[in-house]
């Protein structure tokens, strides 16, 4: 049972009237459970200067190749997934300037 809200953060990009790139961002409410980073992890993703955070596990249908989430008004970067049946573990870190 999943007890947290996350929004997953989809990126695109599209072309204005001038042919600029621009970046449009959605996101998309999805259930899941809040966990705290293993220190095997932490150590590991701190050698390749990776300041990981939390990892939230999901469905594997509700995950659609997203690079980034929100949780409580905070802006992640997902640097690492992890398939484990029908869930997806997202380890996560800060984005640097992210609110």
């Amino acid at each position: 049972m999943f007890k947290d809200v996350i929004s997953l953060v989809n990126v695109t990009i599209t072309k204005d009237d001038l042919l600029q790139e621009i970046e449009v961002k959605s996101n998309r409410e999805v259930f899941a459970n809040k966990k705290s980073i293993a220190q095997s992890e932490f150590f590991n993703a701190g050698q390749t200067g990776i300041k990981p955070e939390y990892q939230f596990v999901i469905r594997v249908s509700d995950y659609d190749n997203e690079k980034e989430l929100i949780y409580n008004n905070k802006t992640y970067l997902i640097y690492r997934t992890y398939e484990k049946g029908e869930n997806i573990e997202l380890y996560c870190e800060v984005r640097v300037g992210g609110n």
